[in-house]
């Protein structure tokens, strides 16, 4: 039996997570309709973590958990953040098929486990497409790229290039190169980009805008993505008045996801190294604390150089009795 990392426990998630939080903050108040008012969708798995993250922060009541293995919808019922949230037995291909659009926008995160790229990217066109207004979506894809071929080969690379190529042929041919950890994530983050234009073409009344988009390493290689759906000009003024040009975070014209790589640190050293930012550098934090995270001082250079850019959305994770 094997088990998926507890949400709670990832802490490239949970920072990534945190920083979704941010970004709808800083759209609040710029749009027509307050992010409380928005019906939340979502896969939260059996903590519903996000689910009771927005809840928190906006207040929203609509909200509708799309899960489709009942023994962790029984878990979702005893983790239920609160009343409102709707528990489905629903995949996301079938709230897809059955959504109607109505005046009110959406929320909508797209949280895959596993990977299915062609089907999954498929499904969140067919889904941006028909989105109202002013919607939100979000989508985490799975990195892992060994389902593409049979694990036979002494080098799968190259099959899984083939498969990949095979899949999105329109996109170009795909190279072994473009199917490591370190570039998988950009490779799906170009097939997703792509596709989209092609599916939602930009006209005067609508298109697809980033936000954000953001790729880490929790063990398996994911990338996640978040865009706004909307008329150029008004999505244009939304990021004019909630200042998302100057956020580090964002991403507003596909122009590739950043890294979330926080290192392990213990809560001595978390709050140590906190103690000195936001004024110090990465290099002067290493120098006056006089540790390592690492035996190469280039690893743990980037590695604390990720830390001080995220430091703020770092979860520090307590055991407590209850």
């Amino acid at each position: 039996m094997s088990f998926s990392p507890a949400y709670h426990l990832r802490t490239n998630k949970a920072v990534e997570r945190l920083l979704f939080l941010e970004l709808l903050r800083k759209l609040d108040g710029k749009l027509r309709t307050p992010i409380a008012r928005y019906q939340y969708v979502g896969m939260g798995g059996p903590y519903l973590e996000d689910f009771g993250a927005i809840h928190g922060t906006f207040g929203n009541r609509q909200m509708i958990s799309l899960e489709i293995q009942k023994h962790v919808r029984s878990r979702q019922v005893i983790n239920r953040p609160h009343s409102r949230v709707n528990l489905t037995l629903d995949s996301t291909t079938d709230f897809v098929a059955t959504y109607q659009p109505g005046r009110t926008p959406i929320i909508a995160w797209f949280d895959y486990e596993w990977p299915n790229w062609k089907a999954q990217i498929a499904e969140s066109c067919d889904l941006l497409r028909q989105l109202p207004q002013l919607s939100i979506f979000k989508i985490t894809l799975s990195g892992k790229t060994d389902w593409l071929d049979e694990g036979s080969a002494k080098d799968p690379m190259p099959a899984r290039a083939d498969r990949l190529t095979a899949m999105f042929g329109d996109y170009g041919t795909f190279t072994p190169a473009q199917l490591n950890t370190k570039s998988i994530c950009e490779t799906l983050y170009s097939i997703f980009h792509r596709a989209v234009a092609a599916a939602v073409p930009d006209t005067s009344n609508n298109s697809v805008r980033t936000l954000a988009s953001f790729k880490y390493d929790d063990g398996t290689p994911i990338l996640t993505v978040a865009v706004a759906v909307g008329a150029p000009d008004r999505l244009e003024k939304i990021v004019a008045e909630g200042h998302l040009k100057g956020w580090p975070f964002s991403d507003l014209n596909w122009s590739g996801p950043k890294q979330i790589a926080i290192p392990p640190l213990s809560l001595r050293e978390k709050l140590a190294v906190d103690a000195m930012l936001p004024d110090a550098t990465a290099r002067q934090v290493l120098k006056q604390l006089r540790f390592r995270i690492s035996k190469d001082y280039r690893e743990c250079f980037e590695a604390m150089r990720n830390y001080v850019q995220f430091y703020r959305h770092v979860p520090a994770f307590l055991r407590v009795n209850l």
